[in-house]
């Protein structure tokens, strides 16, 4: 059993550490309606057992001190409040003596929003790329400027640390973790559960397309996901983020390891795979829905990216559908 670990803090965003708790609970309910083992085992920590204060004013109660913790394979750090972070907040030492000793032992480190500024306090991502919320990019770089932090609507991955931009960018990189570690049906079912979106609204589980700092191919790759079932050309593409079209190849390319067009098959078959799931429509509705006018080319397209028709993804997620 994977052990996960939610730190709680004075000043933490009580949002962020609850959100990360009622993610691991979708995916008990889930693994318990499907006769599942449990994978996961998750505590909530502080630095000394006792309760803390959130931005909010209202007491968190953990489970546990960092000290009476066992390895863990997963730590979440919830966001500190901006005005906190803002008039020079700094993580206790102690706090991150541990999650350094945790990280050499080999724990993924998430890192939600201006909770990145542990991993940047401890030393644990110089010459690393962070994400983090827009409004305290340049606070950040002030008081950690070894390393580098950029404004994200989702997360960055470097190595074993994850870092996020926003709170439904923690559901992002949770989903994703959760793909690696359960594989892509059960994490497409997690994610049509969180009920934080419409379906095909979610963001895609794409691993790894988004770990660079191109503004302007984050910006594209924004409104790829957001215009997936409209007409999209490299003409419109580059228009849209004022580009030529070579230089948007080229720069797609580098940025996403992906050409435009495959990154706008992949985020279709993704919105394919969550209507699946979540919906009666059948193929040829599902194939419009996504943006392709042709159904047989939409199944011959899907079977190539998944390694199975619609009908069969289909057919074998109403297995774990409850």
């Amino acid at each position: 059993m994977k052990k996960v670990a939610i730190l709680s803090y004075e000043g933490c965003w009580g949002m962020g550490v609850f959100s990360a708790t009622d993610f691991f609970r979708i995916v008990a309910l889930l693994e318990q309606h499907l006769g599942l083992a449990q994978t996961y085992a998750v505590k909530v920590l502080s630095s000394d057992g006792a309760e803390v204060c959130a931005a909010s004013g209202h007491m968190i109660q953990p489970d546990a001190a960092i000290s009476d913790a066992d390895d863990y394979d997963l730590l979440i750090i919830p966001p500190v409040e901006g005005v906190r972070l803002a008039a020079g907040f700094t993580p206790e030492p102690n706090v991150l003596a541990w999650l350094t000793a945790r990280q050499r032992g080999g724990a993924r480190l998430l890192a939600m929003t201006t909770g990145v500024c542990f991993v940047a306090a401890a030393g644990l991502a110089e010459n690393r790329l962070l994400a983090t919320h827009w409004a305290y990019v340049r606070q950040l770089k002030k008081c950690y400027p070894a390393c580098q932090f950029i404004p994200q609507q989702s997360f960055l991955q470097a190595g074993d640390i994850w870092s996020t931009g926003t709170l439904n960018g923690g559901f992002d990189a949770l989903l994703e973790i959760l793909a690696q570690e359960r594989g892509d049906q059960f994490a497409q079912l997690c994610a049509t559960h969180l009920l934080v979106s419409a379906p095909e609204r979610l963001n895609p589980i794409l691993p790894g397309h988004r770990n660079h700092c191109d503004e302007a191919i984050l910006r594209l790759q924004d409104w790829i996901e957001s215009h997936h079932a409209e007409a999209i050309t490299i003409e419109r593409m580059g228009h849209e983020v004022g580009l030529a079209e070579r230089t948007l190849k080229r720069r797609f390319q580098q940025a996403t390891r992906l050409s435009p067009n495959l990154y706008v098959q992949k985020v279709r078959i993704d919105k394919a795979k969550k209507l699946l799931l979540a919906s009666n429509l059948s193929v040829k509705a599902i194939a419009y829905e996504v943006g392709y006018e042709n159904a047989s080319f939409f199944v011959r397209l899907f079977k190539t990216h998944v390694g199975q028709t619609p009908a069969e993804w289909r057919k074998c997620e109403s297995i774990l559908t409850p």
